[in-house]
């Protein structure tokens, strides 16, 4: 039988909880040769097994390997996908998984830092000076070496012997003093007549290889210089002169900081910062697992040739291959890796994609963390450093203990893929410099040193004109706009950077003080086929890290650049902005004029911009998520900033524009409490609707089937819940359309009960129904049955309810300005404009004042305009719209030049008092509702163990009655009321007591015997009250071998 293959579209993935992945193959080959005792080896035999599949890679939506890749809009559409979603997150047993980026610090970079009493240059080895005191020597850190190495036995080890050639590579300038009285001390700690050979034994006693000889010292020693000391030059014997040299200059920058020419490095400083994406993450797993494969191999097919067995290679990597679970359990549980005592080195790293609303995920995807303790007493990792400008958005953070550790990308912010330095290294040899193996010693001494990625590779004459050649050549695309050329004048040296994972940012190109970008070149950018390609690749725009912005004078607008040449104070900029709003994020660049409010309330609207309730997807109607909220009329904003358009926010909004006057009115919108019309909200307004999907799936025990979905039949059935089981159709599942209550079954499935204990209960099959939950309700939306991916059947029904705003429910406008509904009134008792308009929201105005949110009051006074004269208000940041700029508008429109009104009391009639600030303004209905907190109990289901009410809404627990409680009853002297809330509706319970021993009694009451285990006692017992926590917690103690007693008083 032939069976026919189709792909697997992401939406098939979600739908039947598989893994969207991609077949891994591999090419191996086998040879055998037939070894003679004197060694030679002859070829037998070779077999090629091509394509050996060795395990399943998880597919990044929309990546090169997604099907959706290169599809437009309506083809994607066509597959059942939203038509603005972005891909970039993997699907994991039907879930959406994002990978979170990691920040780490970056390697192959000198830092020096004071640590205490130390200045420590950390560096692949750990440079140490003390500074307390006359006649400090410089010490050497070395990994696997015991005791610190003094800085002229590891010169001696690296094969510098005279102590001429050792100074020749530290210091630029031999008459420089100062230098020489911090080195001296390190050259007399240690004798001139220590040979190489005896400085690699020095180092060699003091690494693990105790009792050696001399020899295997030496060679530990040798290896450990090769492979460990600054890995990232070479591992190469031939390479120890370059180290030497390098070593000698980490030694210079550590003397520039003692001697207080240099600055200490920042460690916060972001061009210190590597950033690992999805990429890398998946790489170093999926590299970790093959080497483990590759193992394993090795390990099976040693076995199988010392027992002489046959093998089939292609069926041993197939069944060894870890890669398919173990990427597939890395995604799904966030786990990421393993060390040496197998212990999970990174949790949090995989989250299940924020589809609250469309922003939310989007915001999720461009979220950062630094795996940092959250408990962590350090403010400074926290902080927002000078060098996020751009980078980083200023705020969108959570608040609380992950505060400043989780971060967001800007908006124009990327990250380095990474690529071979080698063209870069090319281009270098071409324009003239010399490598450092050519370079003599005055050379490498007195002219300009170029790193490439931290690797000193050689020398030029002029470090500013090789800087200058290496960025034209990068704006003529010659090189990867990815690199970063930065030229330090100070210590004249050019470091150049390929890396991946560093943080870059759009800049206009600043020549002579005039931008390089004309009106021609953008009407042509316009006119080609991809613009921002075309002024990338023609150098009118650049990429610029962190490292490099150090280096250069950016514009903050285009008027700052001057062109007069008699303004001698103006500096030569060499790039300008594109704009400054660029710093914000995602969430926080919907905020309509940000730099007018007070910085902590930006804080709170990116963080509950995620909470907002709007249409999450354009495919809602075909998902199945466990929980959605759709708002029903969704508006785009009056008055919005220009980035919006650039993450679709206008086609898939998630609010409404209210009409709110600020103004306290019945006094019951106190406290950031909102007034909100009745009229408004039976006419739909935040109207939403709420989505919940069960599941349930016919499990296996073993490769037997032992669920199957049917309605239950009550006369073979037992175990059957107390909902009603009316509304199933034969085959188990509710059909769509059908109203349901809390507590109806929605899912009817049963399992077999086994033999033995058919015999006795007179029943072949146990309930195993799925139930609503008792405080929902609604209207089944969709119902779906499908296969997994073991073969067995599962549901999926999804409900719809509807949520209508009432008192309690939260709302908040896009300043951080949050409250929720106080009261409604109807429309005839709201106060209203003399042209007859009524608020849909009556906001405090004492909730302005103290927060500052200045931003809200330009929001309103800007839509009030719009909404008159038709168009959309611009409240993008930092460009200078006035509010005396506005009220000249609104003056014009015949309004009050501030926005106030005079209204009327809608429930006398007489004119207010004072004039009412009354306008448009953008209010976002949050998840968080009263229908899905509110909570009581009469009774209900009590703990088995200790017989108390369970705990949580969810179970339908009891509200806790805890320690500050008791303690006002305790203080109001209300013992009745505490004797009832702790006992008679908690866990009240009778037992018999004896009075001799204090030992609980055995007691028939049927018979009226009673007696006593501990004393034999059958008359002195008592019947006492207690709780039963306080029973249960004697009789555990009598289980430990302790005996409490009760001693008894009559009353």
């Amino acid at each position: 039988m032939q069976v026919a293959l189709r792909a697997l579209t992401p939406e098939e993935a979600r739908l039947r909880n598989l893994v969207y992945a991609a077949n891994v193959y591999l090419d191996m080959n086998q040879e055998v040769y037939k070894v003679f005792e004197d060694g030679e080896k002859v070829l037998v035999n070779s077999h090629l097994y091509s394509d050996l599949f060795i395990g399943k890679l998880p597919v990044m939506l929309r990546s090169q390997l997604c099907y959706l890749h290169k599809l437009d809009d309506a083809g994607r559409v066509a597959l059942n996908e939203c038509r603005y979603d972005q891909g970039g997150y993997f699907i994991v047993n039907g879930t959406e998984k994002v990978l979170i980026a990691q920040e780490r610090m970056a390697s192959n970079m000198m830092a020096v830092q004071r640590d205490n009493y130390y200045a420590t240059s950390v560096f692949s080895l750990q440079l140490t000076a003390a500074t307390q005191g006359k006649g400090s020597r410089i010490v050497v850190t070395l990994p696997y070496i015991r005791a610190p190495i003094p800085l002229c036995v590891l010169f001696r080890a690296l094969g510098i012997e005279s102590d001429r050639g050792i100074v020749e590579r530290i210091l630029h300038e031999f008459d420089d003093q100062e230098m020489y009285k911090l080195l001296l001390p390190s050259f007399q700690d240690v004798s001139s007549e220590l040979t190489y050979l005896a400085a690699l034994d020095y180092i060699g006693k003091r690494g693990p290889t105790l009792g050696a000889a001399q020899d295997a010292r030496i060679r530990y020693a040798q290896d450990l210089l090769d492979r460990e000391l600054f890995a990232h030059i070479g591992v190469s014997r031939d390479l120890l002169d370059r180290k030497s040299w390098f070593l000698g200059d980490v030694v210079y920058r550590l003397l520039l900081r003692v001697l207080n020419r240099e600055q200490e490095d920042d460690r916060d400083h972001f061009a210190r910062k590597r950033i690992e994406l999805a990429g890398v993450l998946i790489a170093s797993s999926f590299g970790t697992f093959f080497f483990k494969l590759m193992k394993d191999v090795g390990k099976s097919l040693r076995r199988y040739i010392e027992n002489n067995r046959a093998f089939d290679l292609a069926s041993i990597v197939r069944t060894l291959s870890p890669i398919t679970h173990g990427l597939k359990y890395q995604i799904a549980t966030g786990n990421w890796g393993r060390n040496k005592e197998g212990n999970v080195v990174r949790t949090g790293v995989s989250q299940v994609v924020n589809r609250l609303t469309y922003m939310s995920a989007l915001s999720h995807l461009r979220r950062l963390n630094t795996p940092l303790g959250r408990d962590g007493k350090f403010a400074k990792p926290r902080q927002l450093h000078n060098t996020h400008w751009g980078m980083i958005c200023p705020a969108e953070t959570p608040e609380g203990q992950a505060v400043g550790l989780v971060k967001n990308l800007a908006l124009a912010c990327r990250v380095t893929v990474g690529f071979s330095p080698e063209p870069v290294i090319e281009l270098l040899k071409q324009a003239g410099m010399r490598l450092h193996e050519d370079c003599t010693v005055a050379e490498l001494q007195t002219t300009a040193r170029v790193f490439v990625n931290g690797v000193w590779v050689g020398c030029y004459a002029s470090g500013a004109q090789i800087a200058n050649l290496l960025r034209y050549v990068r704006r003529q695309g010659e090189i990867d706009s990815e690199t970063s050329i930065v030229y330090n004048m100070r210590l004249n040296e050019v470091r150049i950077l390929t890396d991946g994972g560093r943080t870059l940012r759009p800049l206009f190109v600043v020549e002579n003080n005039n931008l390089s970008l004309t009106r021609y070149h953008v009407a042509s950018a316009a006119r080609s086929e991809s613009p921002w390609q075309y002024l990338l690749n023609r150098g009118f725009v650049e990429f610029l890290d962190c490292a490099e912005e150090e280096v250069s004078m950016i514009a903050m607008f285009v008027t700052d650049l001057h062109t007069d040449p008699a303004q001698k104070n103006v500096a030569s900029y060499t790039h300008c902005e594109i704009h400054p709003s660029l710093i914000f994020g995602v969430c926080a660049s919907l905020i309509p004029f940000p730099d007018h409010n007070q910085s902590p309330r930006n804080v709170y609207q990116s963080a509950m911009g995620k909470q907002a309730i709007g249409v999450y997807m354009s495919n809602f109607g075909i998902r199945f998520d466990s929980s959605a909220h759709v708002l029903f009329y969704t508006q785009k904003p009056l008055v919005c900033t220009r980035g919006v358009k650039y993450f679709k926010f206008k086609n898939i909004p998630s609010g409404v524009n209210c009409i709110v006057a600020i103004c306290c009115y019945t006094g019951y919108n106190q406290e950031d409490s909102l007034i909100m019309s009745q009229s408004a909200i039976e006419r739909g307004l935040f109207r939403s609707m709420f989505l919940r999907t069960y599941v349930a799936e016919e499990r296996l025990r073993g490769s037997v089937l032992i669920e199957q979905f049917e309605k239950p039949d009550p006369t073979v059935c037992a175990g059957l819940k107390r909902g009603d089981y009316g509304k199933l159709e034969d085959d188990g599942l509710v059909s769509p359309g059908c109203f349901v209550l809390g507590d109806d079954i929605i899912i009817g499935k049963t399992l077999p009960i086994p033999a033995a204990e058919c015999a006795i209960g007179k029943k072949s099959k146990r309930d195993a129904s799925t139930i609503l939950r008792s405080n929902e309700n609604g209207v089944i939306d969709s119902v779906l049955l499908s296969c997994g991916v073991k073969g067995t059947r599962f549901a999926k029904v999804k409900v719809r309810s509807i949520r209508v705003p009432q008192i309690g429910d939260k709302f908040a406008s896009r300043h951080g300005q949050k409250g929720t509904i106080g009261f409604t009134l109807r429309q005839e008792d709201l106060p209203f404009s003399p042209d007859g308009i009524t608020p849909d929201l009556l906001m405090n105005p004492h909730a302005v004042p103290s927060r500052m949110t200045i931003g809200h009051l330009v929001e309103c006074f800007l839509g009030k305009y719009y909404s008159v004269v038709g168009g959309e208000g611009d409240a993008t940041p930092f460009c200078g719209q006035s509010v005396k700029q506005i009220s000249e508008w609104m003056m014009s429109i015949r309004f009050h030049r501030y926005g106030n009104e005079r209204l009327y009391n809608g429930f006398s009639g007489y004119l207010l008092e004072n004039m009412i600030f009354f306008g448009p303004t953008y209010y976002q209905r949050l998840k968080h509702m009263v229908d899905d907190k509110v909570h009581s109990r009469a009774r209900g289901p009590i703990a088995a163990l200790t017989r108390q009410p369970m705990e949580g809404r969810l179970r339908a627990g009891g509200l806790r009655f805890g320690e500050m409680e008791r303690d006002c009853m305790i203080s109001h002297g209300a013992a009745r009321i505490l004797k009832e809330r702790l006992f008679d509706l908690s866990d009240a319970y009778t037992a018999h007591v004896c009075d001799n021993c204090g030992l609980f009694a055995v007691a028939d009451l049927k018979q009226g015997l009673y007696s006593c285990t501990g004393c034999a006692e059958k008359q002195q017992i008592s019947k006492v009250a207690l709780p039963y926590a306080c029973k249960l917690l004697l009789q555990e103690l009598s289980g430990m071998q302790i005996y409490p007693r009760l001693v008894l008083q009559s009353t």
